[in-house]
């Protein structure tokens, strides 16, 4: 007997639904692992996170040196040295204009937050006394009265010197942690640039590697299945360097139309960087943004101040609205679109892992999900397909009335006015025109 249309749907949803099921309990018991095993994760992704920063580097840049052997006829060292002096030559231009900018305006800023907050806290004051009422001030004055022991504060007076002592302690020890981060940071750079020279200078060996290692019938379908992870992944990285870029620059022109010249590299710079990460590149931009225009010397009277503030919001919503529905789909690229509230929880779980994880967090993500739909999805949906035709094939096909009326194409062309097809040239008689005797063309 066969199944009606509707049950076939519901087997092949039951179907779907328990396969799911079966992927997520998976992908719990898989976690779990994960959190039992997280320290000796996170001690191999902080021994790891120089190659891996560098084979991330090198994953970028590897087109410009192919590019560069391609359209030059170099060799691949040649190609790599050139790569390498064009970044050393951004880097020493970052290094050497951009950043005394940002020094700069960071130190205004921080100065101008300092200097002036007497002074807006002094008219927080005031608007306050002009708004709250006498009972409601004398009624704080009891309450205090009440909760504060003045003979325990007067108690520990003498304990001002020892947590001076403390706070100079402190301030050493936080001097002494910065450099050392500091160091830190120049090792973990120079660290980056040896080994990515070296990911560069053999990048194009790790597919010889790859082909010799595996057998030859999964071959063709790894190396398909990472042509797709390329194309995501490039797509993605590249991507978010150049969305990151215009938002950074929408920022500075925007803050310096709006008179805050001291500050608008500063601001484009942090929101740029942080656009990085989604829905954080507004946030980090507008918030300084907003305190230096609240304890700054641009905006003199509180209406002013005000209205500043709404227009960096607006303009922050504006951006995040440019990136969310122009900057994304259309230079990411819909192949390397990975959603936002994903990227977020890949951020989430990989700073579980330290600084490893957080670096590999979002290209894990992307090359996990395309293996997913490459291995499973993209299959499951085929042969889901194929059983539901199949399955209806079988079944009985729908009776729909026939139409009142003929088709409107079969109305409009009359039957003795169709076209005949003409006869082939063989069959066509040629006729000649008279030809003149000689004779008669001489009379």
């Amino acid at each position: 007997m066969e199944k009606p249309r509707g049950l076939i749907d519901l087997d092949f949803r039951i179907r779907r639904a328990a396969l799911v099921l079966l992927y997520l309990s998976i992908a719990g018991l898989l976690a779990v692992m994960l959190y039992y095993a997280r320290p000796a994760i996170e001690f191999v992704l902080t021994v790891l996170s120089p190659f891996i920063v560098a084979l991330i580097v090198a994953y970028i840049f590897n087109p410009i040196v192919n590019w560069l052997q391609r359209r030059f006829k170099l060799g691949r060292i040649s190609g790599v040295v050139i790569t390498y002096g064009l970044i050393l030559t951004i880097t020493a231009g970052f290094f050497a204009i951009l950043l005394p900018i940002l020094y700069g305006q960071l130190r205004t800023g921080i100065t101008s937050i300092v200097s002036n907050s007497p002074d807006v806290m002094a008219k927080a004051s005031t608007w306050l006394r002009l708004h709250v009422s006498s009972a409601e001030l004398d009624q704080a004055r009891e309450l205090l009265k009440r909760n504060v022991d003045l003979s325990a504060i007067t108690g520990r007076a003498g304990d001002a010197v020892g947590q001076a002592f403390d706070t100079t302690r402190f301030i050493t020890k936080a001097i002494g942690t910065t450099i050392g981060v500091i160091i830190g940071f120049f090792a973990f750079v120079s660290f980056v640039v040896v080994i990515c020279f070296y990911f560069l200078l053999d990048y194009n060996r790790f597919e010889h590697i790859a082909r010799v290692l595996l057998p030859e019938d999964k071959e063709s379908k790894v190396f398909t299945i990472w042509a797709r992870i390329d194309e995501a992944l490039g797509g993605f990285l590249r991507g978010q360097l150049i969305v990151a870029t215009t938002v950074g620059v929408l920022y500075t022109i925007a803050l310096m139309l709006m008179g805050m010249q001291e500050y608008a590299v500063l601001v484009g710079f942090l929101a740029g960087f942080g656009n990085m990460i989604p829905y954080l590149g507004p946030v980090i931009g507008g918030v300084p943004t907003a305190l230096w225009i609240l304890f700054g010397n641009t905006y003199s009277t509180g209406d002013e101040k005000m209205i500043g503030i709404g227009i960096i919001i607006l303009f922050s919503i504006a951006v995040q609205s440019l990136d969310g529905f122009f900057l994304q789909p259309r230079i990411v690229g819909k192949n390397a679109e990975l959603h936002p509230l994903l990227v977020l929880l890949a951020l989430l779980i990989g700073a579980q892992f330290g600084l490893g994880g957080m670096i590999i967090a979002v290209p894990a993500a992307i090359m996990l999900r395309m293996i997913l739909k490459e291995v499973w999805w993209d299959p499951l949906e085929r042969q889901e397909y194929e059983n539901k035709r199949i399955a209806f094939s079988t079944t009985t096909p729908p009776q729909f009335p026939a139409p009142k009326f003929p088709p409107i194409m079969a109305e409009t062309i009359p039957r003795e006015e169709t076209a005949v097809s003409p006869a082939p040239p063989d069959s066509q008689e040629t006729t000649k025109p008279p030809r003149r005797s000689r004779n008669r063309r001489r009379r």
